[in-house]
């Protein structure tokens, strides 16, 4: 059976930063022996050539791979497959963006991530494409079925017909790091299911179909998304949905990152939407953030958008923020909302650097000097 991921809708202080299983190249070699080298796909009989399927191949070097604990490595050229990868505490590596895994069926087109420190490295992750956004966990290039202390770091991923990489069942403590993510035609990286202690870092993501990063709490789970840091991002021109949201989620740090460019939606959202029946937010913090030109007057979205329309979302903090707009406006809060702190964030524009309800919760300290926004790495 499917498991049908749902489109996004529409603590305070700073995130615990996750240590996620460290990345090698080698298992550690037995007392008194060398160590294992990593084998190639084309010892299971793997041809990369652009024609042949490799899906049995594959399978074999993963369960090869795994009891020697080492890496399946991908070599140089289009490796097919046609169904869904099983990656049960393996590791899947290849030399960079020429190791292309392309799955010939847009309806099998993911990597299913599963049990302790899975790991896919230095790959490239492409396909056929789908006639339209799609919803389905085995549309989703990347998806972690509960995976522990998992790593997805220097992966190349192009076109993915859903998410391009998705966390499921309560998926815990691992890493997304140094990734080059572009047309997603959903979310980019979609954090959701009680995902927690997960680092989002280094990554690149242009023309994202929906939200580029995404923390989404449906009220269905049990526990929300919870201690998530998301920093050094750069994110640009969205098509759909916004820059980086949290739409329910629990001790989240958005730092040191960089948005340009969304024509209707904010750079940041934060948010608990009834329509989408979502948890609230509650510890959130956002600082040296630079957001430039994004949200919209149809919309009703600037730069940054907190909202609630039921349960009120608390402590949120937006702190020492660079916000770059032509004539949309700054920060917008609405709904309701307590310990909402707005400190030291920069704003140059013609529109309203703050608007929203003055009866809610919100304490603005302007800026005055000092450095604010992103800085890069």
């Amino acid at each position: 059976m499917s498991t049908v991921l749902v489109a996004c809708g529409g603590g305070g202080g700073s995130a615990v930063a996750p240590v996620g299983a460290p990345l090698s190249a080698a298992a550690p070699a037995p007392a008194g022996g060398p160590a294992v080298a990593d084998v190639s796909l084309t010892t299971y009989g793997g041809v990369c050539d652009g024609r042949t399927d490799n899906n049995a191949a594959i399978a074999r070097g993963i369960a090869d791979t795994q009891a020697k604990g080492v890496a399946l490595l991908i070599p140089a050229g289009q490796c097919n497959f046609s169904q869904v990868i099983h990656l049960d505490s393996g590791k899947i590596s290849g030399s960079g963006p020429d190791s292309v895994l392309y799955a010939t069926d847009w309806q099998q087109a993911s990597i299913f991530m599963s049990g302790d420190g899975p790991s896919v490295t230095k790959v490239k992750l492409t396909g056929a494409a789908s006639p339209g956004r799609q919803e389905n966990w085995e549309n989703t290039k990347i998806t972690t079925m509960g995976a522990t202390n998992f790593v997805i770091d220097s992966v190349t991923i192009e076109g993915a017909p859903a998410a391009s990489i998705a966390t499921a069942r309560n998926t815990s403590h691992g890493r997304i790091t140094n990734n080059t993510i572009r047309n997603s035609l959903a979310d980019s990286i979609h954090m959701t299911e009680g995902a927690s202690y997960i680092t989002v870092e280094g990554n690149t993501i242009e023309n994202s179909g929906d939200d580029a990063i995404a923390v989404v709490s449906y009220s269905e789970n049990p526990t929300a998304v919870n201690n998530i840091t998301a920093r050094n991002n750069v994110i640009r021109n969205n098509k759909d949905g916004r820059g980086m949201s949290i739409v329910g989620g629990r001790t989240v740090l958005y730092e040191n990152n960089y948005i340009e460019g969304n024509p209707k939606w904010a750079c940041m959202y934060f948010a608990q939407e009834s329509s989408f029946a979502t948890w609230n937010v509650i510890g959130v913090t956002a600082q040296r953030n630079t957001l430039k030109n994004c949200g919209g007057l149809e919309t009703g979205q600037g730069a940054v958008m907190v909202f609630s329309d039921g349960l009120a979302n608390d402590d949120i903090q937006l702190v020492s923020n660079d916000i770059i707009q032509d004539s949309r406006n700054g920060i917008r809060y609405f709904g309701p909302q307590t310990r909402v702190l707005l400190q030291n964030n920069r704003y140059s524009g013609s529109g309203a650097a703050y608007d929203g309800a003055p009866s809610l919760d919100v304490t603005i300290v302007p800026y005055t000097s000092g450095p604010v926004g992103y800085v890069a790495p």
